[in-house]
């Protein structure tokens, strides 16, 4: 299994470093401008605003290094010389790990470099507040009305920022292995590869419509984006399950209803 994926890492790898490089140096590049634009009360939100975009084209990022091999691989009948070599379902796995693997560090290191690069690159910001307290008339901040572990987001920014970037890798995974999935039985590349990033735009408008923006992927993502007295643990667990189910559901229906073979295209 080790050498399968290997050689499979061997495969992606020039993809993978090419993606990866080139979102790292546009992140470093909107973390350093970006946030001159606004009014600031913590070092840390110079990495929020630097990474909004991100946020966004976080599904293209995780799939766009990998989504396509399989589909080649179907294409040109190169899957079915591996047949007398190597067991069907330890070779798709090894796609898996691959696949899956590089979405999580690509957005991991999007991640933590754009957070390096705010604590440690940006000047130290002026601090402004915006908020009046209501009883005393005095200014206060608005980090702990609008994230969550407010006082860990101040006083302890880098593990924060550490924590955070673990688990948009976490995220990134999850949506990986969609296009993952969808390169096993489908024949269109361009599917393949937005298709999870459709998924994403898809399931914020419905959570939105209803008015649930708290459940939404693209909040347990970075969950800044809602009020912080909206948040709980179920933000954090809803939208990855409800991926998670339309995994399944995919796999289920092109397995037994529609009866789709992985190694015909």
């Amino acid at each position: 299994m080790k050498r399968l994926i290997r050689n499979e890492w061997r495969k992606v790898r020039v993809a993978f470093g090419f993606t990866a490089v080139l979102a790292m140096l546009a992140a470093i590049i909107c973390t350093l401008i970006i946030y001159k634009n606004y009014a600031l009360e913590a070092q840390l939100e110079v990495y929020e605003v630097g990474f909004e975009i991100f946020n966004l084209i976080f599904p293209l990022l995780a799939v766009i290094p990998t989504g396509w091999l399989m589909y080649f691989e179907r294409k040109n009948g190169f899957i079915n010389y591996t047949l007398p070599r190597v067991n069907k379902k330890n070779y798709v796995f090894s796609k898996w790990i691959v696949s899956a693997g590089s979405g999580y560090l690509v957005v991991f290191c999007v991640s933590m470099i754009s957070v390096l690069v705010a604590l440690y690159v940006v000047p130290p910001i002026t601090v402004q507040l915006s908020l009046v307290n209501p009883e005393t008339g005095e200014l206060m901040g608005k980090i702990v009305q609008t994230h969550i572990y407010g006082e860990q987001f101040l006083e302890q920014p880098f593990l924060y920022g550490l924590v955070l970037s673990l688990w948009k890798g976490i995220i990134g995974a999850l949506v990986a292995t969609l296009g993952f999935v969808f390169s096993l039985y489908s024949q269109n590349l361009f599917v393949i590869l937005t298709g999870p990033f459709v998924y994403v735009l898809l399931e914020n408008f419905c959570w939105s419509v209803f008015g649930l923006e708290k459940y939404r992927l693209v909040t347990a993502f970075e969950p800044s984006l809602v009020w912080v007295e909206a948040i709980s643990w179920t933000s954090f667990v809803t939208g990855p399950v409800l991926l998670l189910l339309v995994i399944l559901g995919y796999l289920v229906y092109k397995r037994k209803i529609v009866n789709a073979r992985i190694y015909e295209l």
